[in-house]
């Protein structure tokens, strides 16, 4: 939103006229003839014209303060140019004003955590110092300090959770260089902490009963698909909770599966829940390799395990 210009005198020509003629009787009272053919009146005209004509341009800005203010928020010289028609200086003035707006606008000082995540995912993803460690996804948690073991609220603290496009690389400093770029941008009393997520690992456990005709080897392949894209890192949100009845749904429609039957999702202390909650800085890792989906195909009124 911007600020409305503000009008400095409003007053039109009719205004100008008949304040003019309302000062007569105080000034000259032997002056009775107000008459528009009076040579009087018709100077009294000719000046309220020429009044609201320099009362215009009072509200008008010159390019030249343009100009100058252009150079103010640049923080160098700039100026009109020269030796050109005025609607090629004019297009040049306004070009100049939308690549100063858009400079302007663009986020560097980082306050909130909007600011945080997308200085992150665009400006340094896109600049030089990026080398190997490309961010796929961030997550800011603002009075967070996630370095430390404590989960106590952490006033002055804020932490990054970041998930790197390349998860091989593996180095002691591999964060320095973002913690450098996002440290000339964060307000000075800000305290930047960068982590990786807190991986809750689970087991899934199911039998399946397939439909008449259903391929076994294909449904199951299936299944471990659509599971790991389920609780991929990249689209599972940070701190959603599982539950089991999405899981049953997710299950159940898959193509080839009639329905769900003894589902158990196990949580990483081997316990068995029907939800399973997680933190803020937490996402979901699907043991594919011990999670087991049985495959039951109905042959008259007996099951047989496939």
């Amino acid at each position: 939103m911007t600020l409305p210009l503000p009008n400095l005198d409003d007053r039109t020509y009719a205004n100008l006229v008949e304040a003019a003629i309302s000062q007569i009787p105080l000034e000259y009272p032997e002056w009775t003839d107000h008459n528009p053919t009076d040579t009087g009146i018709i100077l009294i005209e000719l000046f309220a014209w020429l009044t609201e004509m320099v009362l215009y341009q009072v509200n008008q800005i010159p390019d030249e303060n343009y100009a100058s203010f252009l150079s103010l928020l640049q923080g160098k010289d700039w100026s009109l140019p020269t030796n050109v028609s005025p609607q090629e200086r004019q297009k040049a003035l306004q070009l100049e004003i939308q690549k100063t707006l858009i400079e302007l606008r663009k986020i560097y000082r980082a306050v909130t955590p909007e600011d945080f995540e997308k200085l992150v995912l665009i400006d340094w993803n896109q600049s030089a110092d990026v080398g190997d460690v490309k961010i796929a996804r961030v997550k800011c948690l603002g009075q967070r300090n996630l370095e430390s073991t404590a989960e106590s609220f952490a006033p002055g603290h804020i932490s990054l959770v970041v998930i790197p496009e390349d998860n091989q690389v593996n180095t002691v400093d591999k964060y320095a260089a973002l913690l450098n770029f996002l440290d000339a941008r964060k307000l000075l009393t800000t305290r930047l902490h960068i982590v990786e997520p807190d991986y809750v690992a689970i087991t899934i456990l199911a039998e399946l009963v397939l439909q008449d005709g259903a391929q076994p080897e294909a449904v199951k392949k299936q299944v471990k698909t659509e599971v790991e894209i389920f609780f991929a890192p990249l689209l599972w949100l940070f701190g959603r909770s599982v539950y089991i009845s999405e899981l049953y749904k997710l299950l159940d429609d898959i193509p080839g599966v009639d329905y769900v039957e003894n589902l158990q999702i196990i949580d990483q202390y081997n316990h068995s829940q029907s939800v399973i909650d997680l933190a803020e800085h937490q996402l979901v890792k699907i043991n594919l390799q011990d999670s087991k989906f049985t495959i039951l195909v109905e042959v008259g009124n007996e099951r047989k395990t496939i």
